[in-house]
């Protein structure tokens, strides 16, 4: 049935690998248990300890060892087949989830076990993360790399809808356990697809680019450029930094002093490549001007709105209403140009309809304005996402890509803690309204200050 709508729809057409439909099943499925998961948890916590602060540092015990270890991961995605780090990835979740759940079907579960829990699960995320990111070319051509992406951000954002719900209903028909259990059980479905999937021999496809490094086309890397302009291959047109094929570096040794030898080597690439360091940079100073759809819509619904948590959790689902729609529209295209304009086009219509948030006119309109803005926001963040990482999957070397993909990941969590504080902080002190306002003008400046790099503009 899959391959036969793959045939029908472009969306679809990553499908047409077999491989990567038994990939895509199983994280769809694993997704649909960590959305319901994640609300079994928070119900479990506070029946537990009667405390904000106790669910506070579950969040924090799950960021922790992400970002500890982030880097770390990214090199064993380059260093071990993906496929297998995927696989201990689930597999390891599993039996830390369904062990939780038997704690507390036997009544012993106490909070220390929701903490351990928490750093596991966040530990096997910093290793999950950039291996999944990098495996798409491993499976799928390089035309079918915005249908893979795209899949995938559609099936996270309809866990994002369905899962909440699920976990629920689970705790209400039982108790919290057993949507433990249900997590547990969708990660060992995940683990089979891997097992499915089989060995994986090859690296990319012939679809791929040739592995390069990359050369500053500053004045610096001009002695670079010339030195190697006697090799077959020119650097490639529309890109900021020239691409220059050459051999490959060996690789590092084993032991600590390798690790940081690729974590070196990854962090230089990212370094050497304009549009790689800022836009990574951008969007990590740019989660903090999102952090009012985090800590302060509540208030704003509110205090602001004057409306009931329904339109709270409407405006919530309205985001991943509209990433769902980007997804469907990325789906469809098929290699995209002007990428780096793209990227930013995306981030652009994301700040403009947080500011909406906050304007005088969308109190007037609520709560057909809010909710609007709310479908704009998620839009133009799936389109954000959808591009930036197929542009990523083409252009940095399969190499490298687990690298390039754990510092990307890094970034995005690296200023969270300190922009929800501060924006939590803000909320009382000037209102939630006017925190919205200064979001979406932090997220527009960071977007043009990005549009006004030659070779964010030039990446084709």
């Amino acid at each position: 049935m899959l391959l036969a709508t793959s045939r029908r729809l472009a969306f679809a057409r990553a499908l047409r690998s077999r491989r990567f439909t038994l990939l895509w099943s199983g994280q769809t499925v694993s997704a649909l248990g960590d959305g319901a998961f994640f609300t079994a948890l928070a119900w479990q916590v506070l029946t537990l300890t009667g405390s904000g602060t106790a669910m506070g540092l579950a969040l924090v015990a799950e960021t922790t060892p992400i970002v500890l270890f982030m880097l770390i991961g990214g090199v064993v995605a380059d260093r071990l087949p993906r496929r297998l780090t995927l696989l201990w990835s689930d597999g390891g979740r599993a039996v830390v989830t369904l062990v939780v759940a038997w704690l507390g079907v036997a009544h012993l579960l106490l909070f220390w076990h929701i903490l351990v829990l928490a750093f596991l699960f966040g530990l096997a995320e910093a290793f999950f993360r950039p291996a999944y990111q990098s495996i798409p070319p491993e499976l799928v051509p390089a035309d079918d790399l915005p249908s893979a992406n795209a899949l995938t951000s559609l099936s996270r954002n309809v866990s994002t809808l369905i899962g909440p719900a699920l976990g629920a209903a689970l705790v209400g028909l039982s108790s919290a356990s057993l949507a433990f259990a249900f997590d547990g059980l969708t990660f060992i479905v995940s683990a089979v697809c891997l097992v499915m999937m089989g060995r994986i021999d090859k690296r990319p496809g012939p679809s791929r680019a040739p592995a390069v490094t990359p050369v500053r086309t500053d004045a610096a890397g001009v002695e670079a450029i010339l030195a190697a302009s006697a090799l077959e291959d020119a650097p490639a047109p529309g890109v900021a930094t020239a691409e220059i094929a050459v051999p490959a570096p060996a690789r590092s040794a084993s032991g600590v002093r390798g690790v940081l030898a690729d974590i070196r080597e990854g962090v230089g690439y990212i370094t050497g490549s304009t549009w790689l360091w800022l836009t990574i940079a951008l969007a990590s100073l740019g989660n903090v001007g999102m952090a009012p759809l985090q800590v302060a819509l509540p208030k704003l619904v509110h205090d602001t709105y004057h409306q009931g948590v329904w339109l709270l959790g409407a405006t919530l689902s309205s985001t991943a209403v509209g990433s769902i729609g980007a997804a469907l529209v990325m789906g469809q295209i098929g290699r995209m140009r002007r990428r780096g304009v793209l990227t930013y086009l995306g981030w652009l219509m994301t700040s403009v309809a947080e500011m909406v948030f906050g304007l005088p006119i969308a109190q007037r309109l609520a709560p057909g304005l809010p909710l609007a803005a709310g479908v704009a926001v998620g839009a133009g963040m799936g389109f954000f996402e959808i591009v930036w990482i197929t542009t990523l999957q083409e252009i940095v070397p399969a190499d490298k890509l687990g690298r390039v993909s754990s510092v990307d990941w890094m970034g995005s969590l690296l200023f969270q803690p300190i922009g929800l504080a501060i924006v939590g902080a803000l909320t009382d002190a000037i209102g939630p309204a006017w925190v919205f306002i200064a979001g979406g003008a932090l997220n527009l400046a960071l977007t043009l200050i990005g549009l006004s790099s030659r070779e964010i503009r030039a990446l084709d």
